[in-house]
């Protein structure tokens, strides 16, 4: 009998640690940023964080109230930049060029946190899709 109440005690606290964790379910892309605010950003890039769910990688430049700043952008998913041609490395081979981006701000009141729509080395480079097109500049709001 006290070792099926231990083992339910156990299952309890396994339950509510589970409840408070923070979920990592994947969220809309409404729910970060807004696609009313969406502009194009240039300066340098400066960095890049190749990591799961979403890459993001990094500017240096004018923001949106033009001011000088270091602005984050969020990228599609690993899998999709890879699929789409724009992989990790074509942002080291890039460091420090001057690029334009593509992107919606943050709804949350980040400054300079944005999703990317693309970005373009130089002025008149391709451009690389980097996440979802809710402008429909692609032709698609995925």
């Amino acid at each position: 009998m006290c070792s099926k109440l231990g083992f339910g005690i156990i299952i309890a606290i396994f339950c509510v640690a589970a409840g408070m964790a923070r979920p990592s379910a994947h969220h809309s892309f409404s729910a970060e940023f807004d696609e009313k605010n969406c502009a194009e950003v240039t300066g340098k890039l400066v960095g890049v964080d190749w990591q799961n769910p979403h890459p993001y990688f990094f500017v240096e430049g004018k923001n949106l109230k033009g001011q000088i700043a270091k602005m984050t952008f969020q990228t599609s998913s690993i899998a999709n930049m890879t699929r789409g041609g724009t992989p990790r490395a074509f942002f080291m081979e890039n460091m420090n060029k001057d690029v334009t981006v593509r992107a919606c701000a943050s709804i949350n009141g980040t400054d300079n946190r944005f999703a990317a729509s693309w970005v373009r080395i130089g002025s008149d480079g391709p451009l690389h899709r980097t996440g979802q097109d809710v402008e429909r500049i692609f032709g698609s709001n995925n």
